[in-house]
């Protein structure tokens, strides 16, 4: 089952803060996060490579980003990861 953030009505840094609260809280899983605000593309993507989560979707549909992330038991779970782009 793919949780679902939808975070488009939010913008830089949230998107990146409830993805990456979303993923520390979970021991494996798939989370899809749609969100408007490009800036939060790359600082996703990153926090996303740090944790050792895969991206399984990375993809815009109009004006709309959607990342779909699995995370796996394997994956590392840092104390912290500070939001820089925004």
């Amino acid at each position: 089952m793919v949780e679902v953030i939808d975070a488009t009505k939010l913008e830089c840094p949230e998107p990146f803060m409830k993805t990456v609260a979303k993923l520390m809280g979970m021991k494996e899983g798939t989370v899809k996060v749609m969100f408007k605000d490009p800036k939060c593309v790359d600082m996703i993507v990153e926090a996303v490579k740090l944790m050792d989560c895969n991206v399984l979707e990375n993809t815009k549909q109009g004006d709309v980003f959607s990342i779909t992330i699995q995370k796996t038991s394997s994956s590392k779970t840092p104390k912290e990861i500070k939001a820089s782009g925004c």
